[in-house]
């Protein structure tokens, strides 16, 4: 489905643009910073000595565009090291009692009473069916679902889905990203029902087959939402894509791109001191830190009060 490329395109397109930005931010942080620091006890006494309004502009984005950059790397890892994790437990749980050919697919068969069917896996996506699924089926259905997932297998949704998490959880201050990957998982969803469609020659063959998922409250198949049955009809997909929060994405691009050119072209051009700039993160930290937990406690306080009613 071209719309789906289209928007799978546009999310990585964004989330590129951003990690450029973000990783030309770190190398402008980096690059102006001294790291010769000398001892920890200079460190200390910085932190202790240096007021607030020592604080310069150049040294906030510096230190700004520092702080985010391993922000970035560091929510990335955690979210793909995460989702990478949760797949292969999800894997190993399952009960692979033996393996079937549906046409030319070939296809795992899962233990379980209830009637299932997923891909699973990013380098190499596999097709699994539950027993009961292939025995409730009929051969039409069971081809349509396994064409849908096979769809999925052969474009490697499995592995494009993380990927876009990964960059949306990274780049957590874009907020277009979380709403096109949800968009583009609904659209993914219509592709592999035409290659299903496609399969079999009939839409009613893949609809029968949905209302077996339904009526077994499988988690693994999207639900036969209003978008996905107009789509069975015969109704064309539209993109809905989130304009507020394209703005948005754009707006937040350009802000750091600013602070990225103001960061990199200051008049100085001299390097900031790493103690120096220590010294104002435990300054900053040591005024906002208070405010931050006092608001904590009060917020903890009200939800309290308020179960107690």
């Amino acid at each position: 489905m071209r719309s789906a490329r289209n928007l799978y395109r546009i999310n990585v397109a964004l989330a590129a643009v951003g990690a450029l930005v973000v990783l030309a931010g770190t190398a402008v942080a980096v690059g102006r910073v001294d790291l010769a620091t000398g001892p920890i006890g200079r460190l200390l006494n910085d932190c202790g000595s240096v007021l607030l309004p020592n604080v310069t502009p150049v040294g906030v984005a510096i230190l700004s565009l520092g702080v985010l950059g391993a922000v970035v790397l560091a929510r990335g890892l955690r979210s793909a090291s995460r989702q990478i994790r949760g797949c292969h437990r999800f894997l190993r749980a399952i009960d692979v009692v033996g393996e079937c050919r549906v046409g030319e697919t070939p296809v795992l068969v899962i233990a379980g009473s209830g009637v299932r069917a997923f891909c699973a896996g990013f380098v190499r996506p596999r097709v699994y069916v539950s027993r009961a699924a292939a025995e409730v089926l009929s051969e039409a259905e069971l081809v349509a679902v396994v064409a849908h997932e096979t769809h999925h297998a052969r474009r490697r949704d499995p592995l494009r889905l993380l990927l876009l998490a990964v960059l949306g959880d990274a780049l957590f201050f874009l907020p277009a990203l979380l709403r096109l990957r949800r968009r583009y998982a609904t659209l993914i969803e219509l592709a592999a029902d035409e290659a299903a469609i496609a399969a079999v020659g009939d839409a009613s063959h893949l609809a029968a087959a949905l209302l077996q998922f339904g009526d077994a409250g499988s988690e693994d198949v999207v639900g036969i939402d209003p978008e996905r049955v107009d789509h069975l009809l015969g109704g064309p997909p539209n993109w809905d894509l989130p304009v507020a929060a394209l703005v948005g994405t754009l707006l937040t691009l350009a802000g750091l791109l600013a602070l990225v050119f103001a960061a990199a072209a200051s008049s100085t051009g001299a390097r900031t001191s790493l103690a120096q700039l220590a010294a104002q993160s435990c300054m900053l930290a040591m005024t906002v830190g208070p405010i931050i937990a006092l608001a904590g406690i009060g917020m903890l306080g009200r939800r309290a009060f308020g179960r107690s009613r």
